[in-house]
């Protein structure tokens, strides 16, 4: 079997996954028609300047975009359809609550609308994204109503944003209180800063999951306590490629976590900025960096080992993978 079509075949997960980066193309150009059609960032070549141009670039297309609850559900609904036809069945979205509080949109029904546009046959868990570089917007009132989101089907809370901004200290006492609550936490560590940074995140936090992670190449003991604690890494390669985490495709160190047995999944980030999708992930990992049909089967295995799923769908989906790759 040709290894595009065992990718496409594989049942997937995609587990970090930003709505404000991945509005579909149409929607962003019906609102913003100045884009040229395709956008220069698509380019397998290109890299942006830096984060902060990554962020105005991102701004462009959402700001415009995601300005009602029913343009959410337009945005999430176009996400998802191209999602199911990669044979996508589990998908984690996070939504931005900066910019949701922004338009004086009501955040349960951001909840809501991002629920209803699932589809059959994905399953679909909505995260609640936090900015680093906003713990301002942590008021008490504030705090009380993301946990109440839980009710009506938030799955949980995401730390984003540029880790150089903030460290973790402020949202410890949010992220508690999250998993008290019953709520999933996870949050983006290992990208814009080095190992110390993922290290606090991972002690102040407690979390288990942790969204990038590849920085952690550059201190082996953190690689080993990831290995030993079965941390979960959320990989993104485009996009680390992109802006710059690695200086070139050729140093993305991703096979070498593999090969150390830490347990990775790899996603899209923010994959309309990006120009990149899942399967062409999964097709980049074994054209470029090595990983055999085996291997791409065992990444949508850890990623359904990390999935806010029942066991026994979990069971199901671990066997229709074993079924495929022993065919």
């Amino acid at each position: 079997m040709q290894h595009s079509d065992f990718i496409q075949a594989l049942p997937k997960a995609e587990l970090h996954l930003h709505l404000e980066g991945a509005v579909p193309w149409e929607m962003v150009q019906s609102r913003a028609q100045s884009w040229r059609s395709p956008p220069p960032w698509w380019a397998d070549g290109y890299r942006f300047d830096s984060f902060s141009h990554f962020a105005q670039v991102i701004r462009s297309c959402y700001e415009s975009t995601l300005t009602s609850v029913e343009n959410y559900y337009q945005a999430a609904q176009g996400l998802f359809k191209s999602l199911v036809a990669q044979n996508v069945r589990y998908v984690e979205l996070s939504f931005s609550l900066g910019h949701a509080l922004s338009q004086k949109l009501p955040l349960s029904e951001i909840v809501e609308a991002i629920r209803d546009a699932a589809p059959a046959h994905l399953t679909v868990q909505v995260f609640c994204g936090v900015s680093r570089s906003r713990p301002q917007l942590l008021q008490e009132n504030l705090l009380e109503a993301i946990l109440n989101l839980h009710r009506p089907g938030l799955a949980g809370l995401d730390l984003h944003g540029d880790e150089r901004a903030q460290g973790p200290a402020p949202f410890a006492h949010l992220f508690a209180q999250a998993r008290q609550r019953g709520l999933a936490t996870k949050a983006h560590a290992g990208e814009l800063a080095g190992p110390p940074s993922m290290q606090a995140t991972l002690d102040t936090l407690q979390v288990t999951r942790i969204e990038h992670g590849i920085r952690a190449i550059e201190d082996d003991g953190l690689m080993s306590r990831l290995a030993a604690q079965a941390i979960t890494l959320d990989l993104c390669p485009t996009s680390n490629i992109k802006l710059r985490v690695v200086e070139d495709e050729v140093a993305y160190p991703i096979k070498q976590f593999h090969q150390r047995g830490i347990r990775i999944t790899v996603s899209t980030d923010n994959p309309t900025i990006l120009g990149c999708s899942l399967t062409g992930e999964l097709n980049l990992l074994a054209e470029h960096f090595g990983f055999s049909l085996h291997d791409l089967a065992q990444l949508q295995a850890n990623a359904f080992q990390a999935a806010l799923i029942p066991a026994a769908r979990r069971a199901e989906l671990l066997a229709e993978l074993d079924s495929i790759t022993s065919n």
